[in-house]
């Protein structure tokens, strides 16, 4: 759906030297009616933008290509990625907090129940308990994935060398 929109950006905002065809005017149509209804991909708005920036700067002269137009706004596009990461690492980071206090309150929770007070100092253990568990996870995680990988690139050379049984 992003990939149609994009090609309707493009469609609608390129002059066209001939008449409009049927496939054309739908395209050009769609186009408008997901700007009339806000459903754009942030991509295509992007172009737009883009676009009529250059149509403002540049009365008369052809649009570039899309990777001239990227190139052109290289510095915007990776300010989004670095923003993007960021938000990923901070909402990883949120999540790991949230999962964190989740776990104290659950050991809060069994502790009353037994009607049992924890020192700070039994605190402290547990949170670095709490940290070596979470980091033997994540070490755990990553030798399951490149595990995984491994298997992965020996089950294709395993299919590779099938492959060249077979044509002998």
């Amino acid at each position: 759906m992003k990939c149609g929109l994009t090609i309707l950006a493009l469609l609608a905002c390129t002059a066209a030297a001939h008449a409009e065809t049927p496939y054309e005017r739908d395209q050009r149509e769609q186009l408008e009616k997901a700007q009339r209804e806000g459903t754009l991909s942030p991509q295509v708005q992007q172009r737009l933008r883009w676009e009529a920036e250059w149509r403002a700067q540049h009365p008369g002269q052809a649009l570039p290509n899309a990777g001239q137009m990227q190139k052109l706004h290289g510095a915007e596009i990776q300010a989004q990625i670095r923003a993007g990461g960021a938000k990923m690492w901070a909402d990883r980071q949120a999540e790991l907090r949230r999962q964190h206090e989740r776990a104290r309150a659950d050991q809060q929770r069994q502790l009353d129940a037994r009607h049992v007070r924890w020192t700070p100092a039994q605190w402290q253990q547990w949170e670095r308990d709490y940290t070596l568990a979470r980091k033997k996870e994540a070490e755990d995680y990553g030798k399951a994935v490149a595990l995984s990988g491994e298997m992965a690139r020996q089950e294709h050379e395993r299919e590779e060398q099938e492959k060249l049984w077979k044509q002998r």
